[in-house]
């Protein structure tokens, strides 16, 4: 998962990967950290997320793009668009069974694009 901290590299990584997960976290928040790591350890046994995180104070024009004022925050974007919100106490199982959902409708779109495609040749 990686840490993020400029507003740039965050719509970067957003833009160029179809499925992101964005944790957002407060400084000196103890839930914030037992929950990044229940975060991190779900995401690495999705190969298709991009997941990364971001402290609200390093980088305070999250708040405003994200309409996010206090941590945690778990954001879950698909081509770009927020499918997905989660503050305080994240259910982690929750939150797998929506990233489990996206990774299948995302590989299913994109075949259903290709298909369409071929189709048009």
């Amino acid at each position: 998962m990686n840490h993020l901290t400029d507003i740039n590299d965050i719509e970067k990584s957003i833009g160029s990967h179809r499925l992101c997960l964005f944790y957002i976290k407060a400084p000196d928040c103890g839930v914030c950290n037992v929950m990044l790591d229940k975060v991190r350890g779900m995401a690495e046994n999705h190969s298709k997320l991009e997941a990364f995180y971001t402290d609200i104070i390093e980088e305070p024009l999250v708040a405003g793009r994200f309409l996010v004022y206090s941590g945690p925050t778990v954001l879950l974007l698909l081509d770009g668009r927020e499918v997905y919100r989660a503050s305080g106490f994240i259910d982690i199982l929750e939150l797998e069974r929506k990233v489990d959902k996206l990774e299948e409708f995302s590989t299913y779109d994109i075949t259903l694009k290709s298909a369409t495609n071929s189709d048009a040749d």
